[in-house]
């Protein structure tokens, strides 16, 4: 072993090094047999000179140190260890003659971990310690990987990669990246915060993610537009991120905004085609409905008369579509679902729904209980009823019974469910049964005469009464659908 060369620093992925750090030769070798291990790298120096080479030269995981040397002892040593930023957290063990030796003062026990051994030394003592130090130093440096491979990954990924300071969002550094999407200064971003370049219209809401994530301190994300160089505004994906410590604590927040303006024109081209499609779609349906009606009503003969019907029926369905895709381009692009608050009750309401339900209608219960008055959007609230049962029909194992429950008990708002004992709903299908066009199940032939709009929209229209709903499965207890109203919402 060469004890005095040193290699080039170590990386993170290197083994931990362990320094030992003694003026006598016999209490070195002593201490590297019963520290000598393949896990870590064992290096040994016989002044404190020399340790000081070793601590700019590696990234050494924790240092023993013998307080009784010539030149400059053990806790001379270790102040200057703890006045070096890089080395001012090393656990530093102390090795001492024994207990009775008096302990010199030392100012550095606030900043990093210290320890005393006395010799005569355990051998399994010595070990125990040593290992705890170095097992936090590996899980420190695999923190510190993960962190650089999020770094170089939102460098390639991203247009602007930022650090901000744990508890108010300071910027700590300046970032090449966020000045050239936004062409502000360092200087600016400082003075403005969090909220440097962001488009006026969405600033409240910027603030507003930036404070819950402080409360929080877990990831978060935000769309939002950003001021570019060229004085127009681009959309981008804010994603921030906590950097903890090995004890949990916030060192600080990581971070980017990520270019979407090409996916949101094209999003918004897209719900601008299908407003259109539904739109100009309705005059044509509705001049062939009114032919057929006018034929049916004339015609004598049923070879006639049924494909008139089938046409009728038809079109119904495709009215339903049309509505949907209108409602999709509303929610989409209008920031949501307008409704028309009346005087109602929800029990009159769900069994006007009934009768219009035509398939599976001997299997469906209803219970109710409570007070069930309150105002709502009758026609949107038909709408989501129908859904809720359409769905439970076709989803439902053929024969068993559908159960809609009514609970006006709570004198703020009221509860409505739809359970059916279908087949258990996987969580990755759960989860997004109220994304558009997704199907709890589209493997299923029945499940494909929509749109895959309905869930979608039903949770527009409920929001937009300041409501909630939320879909449950499980194997014991089926599926369930729940809505939950309040009876006189702020819309």
């Amino acid at each position: 072993m060469n004890r005095t060369a040193a290699p080039a620093r170590t990386s993170t992925a290197a083994r931990p090094v362990v320094l030992v750090v003694d003026d006598q030769p016999e209490n070195l070798r002593a201490l590297e047999a019963m520290l000598r291990r393949d896990d870590w790298e064992l290096v040994l120096a016989r002044s404190a000179r020399e340790a000081q080479e070793q601590l700019l030269r590696r990234d050494v995981a924790v240092a023993l140190l013998d307080v009784q040397m010539p030149e400059m002892d053990g806790y001379e040593l270790a102040e200057h260890v703890r006045g070096e930023e890089r080395t001012r957290h090393l656990p530093i063990i102390f090795v001492a003659g024994n207990s009775r030796e008096p302990q010199r003062v030392f100012s550095g026990y606030e900043t990093g971990p210290v320890d005393f051994l006395y010799r005569p030394i355990d051998a399994h003592v010595v070990r125990s310690k040593v290992d705890a130090y170095v097992c936090v130093a590996r899980r420190r440096h695999a923190q510190q990987s993960r962190e650089e491979r999020f770094r170089d990954l939102l460098q390639t990924a991203s247009q602007a990669v930022w650090r901000l300071s744990p508890a108010d969002a300071r910027v700590l550094e300046d970032s090449p990246s966020w000045r050239a999407l936004t062409g502000m200064s360092v200087e600016q971003w400082r003075e403005h915060g969090p909220l440097a370049g962001v488009h006026p219209d969405d600033r409240e809401r910027v603030l507003q993610a930036w404070q819950a994530g402080l409360r929080s301190r877990a990831p978060w994300d935000i769309e939002y537009r950003v001021h570019r160089p060229d004085g127009r505004y681009t959309w981008t994906l804010a994603r921030a991120e906590p950097v903890r410590d090995e004890r949990g604590g916030l060192l600080e927040w990581i971070g980017a905004n990520i270019d979407i303006h090409a996916r949101k024109e094209a999003d918004a081209f897209r719900d601008m085609v299908l407003g259109i499609l539904g739109h100009d779609l309705r005059n044509p349906l509705n001049a062939m409905m009114v032919s057929a009606q006018l034929a049916l009503m004339r015609a004598r003969e049923e070879p006639v008369r049924t494909p008139l019907e089938r046409v009728l029926t038809s079109g119904e369905r495709m009215g339903r579509h049309i509505e949907q895709l209108l409602d999709l381009t509303l929610a989409r692009l209008g920031g949501g679902i307008a409704v028309h608050p009346v005087a109602a009750d929800l029990r009159e309401v769900v069994e006007q729904a009934l009768e219009e339900v035509t398939v599976g209608k001997q299997r469906i219960r209803l219970d109710a209980v409570g007070e069930l008055k309150g105002a709502w959007d009758v026609d949107r609230l038909l709408q989501v009823i129908l859904t809720l049962v359409h769905n439970a029909v076709d989803h439902g194992t053929p024969g068993t019974p559908i159960v809609i429950r009514l609970d006006g008990e709570a004198p703020e708002s009221v509860a409505l469910t739809v359970h059916n004992l279908g087949p258990v709903v996987p969580e990755s299908v759960r989860n997004a049964v109220f994304e558009p066009a997704r199907r709890t199940d589209p493997t299923r032939r029945h499940g494909a005469r929509g749109l895959g709009l309905g869930l979608y929209i039903s949770k527009q229209v409920v929001l937009a009464h300041g409501g909630t709903i939320a879909f449950e499965s499980s194997e014991a207890g089926g599926n369930l659908l729940r809505v939950r109203l309040p009876r006189y919402s702020a819309t």
